[in-house]
């Protein structure tokens, strides 16, 4: 197993592409902690994440609240070896003209999509460097590439994970970590059903499902959408010492969506 014996929280790990990680990790023998906005919701993750998985409820945005929860982490698992910062918020404004959107709606999306990675990863590098080992991987997206007009405030957001990335990726080298991000494409989760489908959805006598698919059709040039276990599979292998010479890069998962 490529990550047996390997200890690792996933933050968001009770989301679609958050259980598809604690599912992949599982099944390659790390040891996961699960982190979400409640205990309950992170539960869904355990429940990927076989019998030495445990839940935590944290406000990744609440600079107490992510301290608390590490040091939880770190005395349950002994140490930890992988970060993945797989909480987002979705766009539940459209922003096309720009004046729709609200100094709220920017706020709430940086803060959760970039601020809730930021303390992550800084409550944890003073532990990785210390033991001079680490994997981080963000969750950014398609979207931190490819400008969108409908959404600029989470484009933006994740434009500056994937920034965040690189810097702590030049930073962590010398110490022993990777710094990675993965940046998925078109997944059908309940974040593109409650947010992304309703506000590309301007067809409004098709479901967000039949909107979903045809948006797949036309963009993707594999002609399938990407799936949580799409995300775990790179996951795993960022996270093993397969990839230990792969640090400040964002990886495309999109199905040919977008080449760089």
């Amino acid at each position: 197993m490529r990550l047996k014996d390997k200890t690792a929280i996933v933050t968001g790990g009770g989301g679609g592409i958050g259980r598809g990680i604690v599912r992949a990790f599982a099944r390659e023998g790390a040891r996961v902690c699960v982190m979400d906005v409640t205990e309950e919701v992170a539960r869904r993750g355990v429940a990927e994440g076989g019998k030495d998985a445990f839940a935590l409820g944290v406000d990744v945005t609440k600079e107490a609240d992510v301290a608390r929860a590490v040091k939880t982490a770190i005395g349950r698992l002994g140490h930890v070896d992988i970060l993945v910062n797989c909480h987002g918020r979705p766009s539940r404004l459209m922003g096309n003209p720009i004046d729709r959107l609200t100094l709220e709606e920017w706020n709430e999306v940086f803060a959760v999509n970039t601020v809730g990675g930021f303390l992550m990863c800084r409550a944890l590098a003073p532990h990785m460097r210390e033991r001079r080992y680490g994997k981080v991987i963000n969750i950014a997206s398609m979207a931190a590439r490819r400008a969108n007009e409908n959404v600029p405030h989470y484009a933006a957001s994740k434009a500056a994970c994937m920034s965040f990335t690189m810097s702590l990726a030049k930073e962590m080298a010398k110490h022993g970590v990777n710094v990675n991000a993965i940046n998925p494409g078109l997944l059908w989760t309940d974040l593109w059903e409650k947010g992304h489908g309703v506000i590309i959805g301007l067809d409004t006598d098709k479901s967000p499902r039949e909107v979903f698919d045809n948006f797949v059709k036309a963009a993707v040039p594999l002609g399938r959408e990407q799936t949580p276990d799409d995300v775990g599979h790179m996951a795993v292998y960022l996270a093993s010492d397969e990839s230990r010479n792969v640090t400040g890069q964002g990886l495309m998962l999109a199905g040919g969506a977008w080449m760089v």
